[in-house]
């Protein structure tokens, strides 16, 4: 049953040592069967055909490529032959902060066109990161930006979501159509029912984990699938911000619970 999409690994989980042995973060990728990666960060066009040239040779395409600046970003990716780039991650405190209201979300989606008019004349889906602290937080932050911005592609985070307390399936489900690409993880909290994102203490209270190893009722085979029927053809990035294990054990672990559940 595997999917119309690629698996990418998000090499965050080495916490900068992708920048320094990007090799061995880009074996490993290749090793646990992964497509792409996630997570790389380049300074100029010369680095970007050094990076591409080496993931090429494990097999492996450059997804999400970060850049200098965001028009670099779109460039950079539409180079890649990517289908889709992230155009910014808006912060929600310097846009009316917890209480954003509609001419917050315009505000917002205004400072994006001219990144979402370039990429978009350039064949690249825009998206903007589903994030705690960004204008997208919630399902209805999701509502009201994608509203305000017609042209504008989320990314379906499934971690910050739930940490945020919303449903990622549901935010699927009210823009199937909508998402330019996803970062799967699961979370975890000390305590479910008292977690809360603004006031809780990360890493202490709660965390991001492993897939299938989450305590908020996280359903990732379910939303692998309503993902297929749905027709998506982008990328998933397996995305482990921290890992209490070694990145290459957490790396293997998400591939193979993904692997298992038929993607």
């Amino acid at each position: 049953m595997a999917g119309r999409f690629r698996i990418a690994l998000h090499l965050i989980t080495w916490r900068g040592e992708q920048h320094e042995n990007p090799e061995k973060c880009f074996r490993v990728a290749a090793e646990c069967g992964y497509d792409g990666v996630e997570g790389v960060a380049v300074e100029s066009a010369e680095e970007l055909v050094e990076a591409a040239g080496l993931a090429a040779k494990w097999g492996l395409k450059l997804v999400n490529v970060g850049a200098p600046d965001r028009a670099a970003r779109v460039m950079y990716n539409c180079a890649l032959g990517n289908d889709a780039v992230e155009v910014g991650s808006l912060r929600k405190a310097d846009y009316g902060g917890r209480e954003m209201g509609p001419e917050d979300f315009a505000r917002a989606a205004e400072d994006l066109e001219e990144l979402i008019e370039l990429a978009v004349s350039h064949g690249v889906a825009p998206f903007h990161h589903a994030h705690r602290g960004t204008v997208i937080e919630t399902a209805e932050d999701a509502d009201a930006m994608l509203a305000a911005a017609p042209r504008l592609m989320l990314l379906l985070d499934t971690g910050h979501l739930l940490c945020c307390g919303s449903d990622p399936l549901e935010v699927l489900r009210r823009h199937t159509g909508r998402i330019g690409h996803v970062h799967l993880k699961d979370f975890r909290a000390r305590d479910p029912r008292t977690w809360d994102n603004w006031e809780s203490t990360w890493q202490e209270d709660g965390d991001f984990e492993e897939l299938g190893r989450g305590n908020f009722g996280f359903d990732v085979g379910q939303l692998m699938r309503e993902l297929d029927r749905c027709g998506y053809q982008r990328w998933v990035s397996i995305e482990q911000d921290r890992s209490r294990r070694d990145p290459a054990v957490t790396a293997k672990a998400n591939r193979d619970f993904l692997r298992a559940l038929g993607y």
